[in-house]
């Protein structure tokens, strides 16, 4: 398969997951909603949790509707949103570089690794796939300035990988402290920084929105640029 072709299936499995996810926290908390008109109008039920031994009725479950939206829902998938994002920004990586193994030269590779491999293709995506594990672990802008140097794709501006920035530090508070702001995500966030050192981190139904399409916005940029650049330049 083509590279142009190995990018617009990344980019179209990315963009349907974006929009499913999204899909999924509005059509959710629409649900909610009924929830609550239902019980207004004086329905009553109860529901057992089969596993946990739990049992709430309309009321309790009423009463806990704000937190499973507010807290549960909008961090689950604004967790899911940053995850997407990091798939396709290392899977649109890792095509680049295996279509142009020449950016490897001077990489060293162990032995057992060559021995192991099939083939020079393979010895290829075992060295490809070393970088972008220890990439994983740097800044988002060690990020772009990597696919830069690879690619010169020119995108996403400036303020989009800081906005990104801050978008992954926040993921990062939420899987990683608790939710509490701590001095990394203060460092990682930089001038668009939410929260100071010690405060919790929340996700408001605008920031949510606007993560959303900060990264799906990015994400088309991306994939334009490198598509547009391998037209230009086939691998060989």
């Amino acid at each position: 398969m083509a590279l142009t072709d190995d990018i617009q299936a990344l980019t179209t499995r990315t963009l349907s997951a974006l929009d499913a996810s999204h899909d999924y926290y509005t059509y959710t908390k629409r649900v909610w909603r009924l929830l609550q008109q239902i019980v207004k109008e004086g329905r009553k039920f109860t529901f057992r949790n089969l596993t946990t031994g739990t049992r709430v009725d309309e009321q309790v479950l009423l009463g806990r509707a704000q937190l499973y939206v507010t807290d549960y829902l909008m961090s689950s998938t604004f967790q899911h949103f940053v995850s997407l994002f990091e798939d396709f920004f290392f899977g649109l990586l890792r095509q680049w570089i295996a279509a142009y193994p020449d950016s490897l030269s001077g990489k060293q590779v162990k032995i057992g690794a060559v021995l192991k491999a099939p083939d020079k293709a393979a010895i290829i995506l075992t060295v490809v796939d070393k970088e972008l594990n220890d990439l994983k672990y740097e800044r988002v802008a060690d990020w772009f300035a990597r696919l830069e140097l690879l690619a010169e794709l020119g995108c996403p501006t400036t303020a989009e990988i800081e906005k990104l920035a801050e978008i992954k530090a926040s993921r990062d508070i939420l899987v990683h402290n608790h939710g509490v702001v701590n001095a990394i995500y203060v460092g990682k966030a930089g001038r668009w920084a939410r929260y100071h050192d010690g405060e919790r981190l929340e996700i408001p139904e605008q920031y949510h929105r606007d993560s959303w399409e900060t990264i799906k916005k990015v994400v088309h940029e991306l994939s334009a640029a490198a598509a547009a650049k391998a037209r230009h330049s086939p691998p060989f």
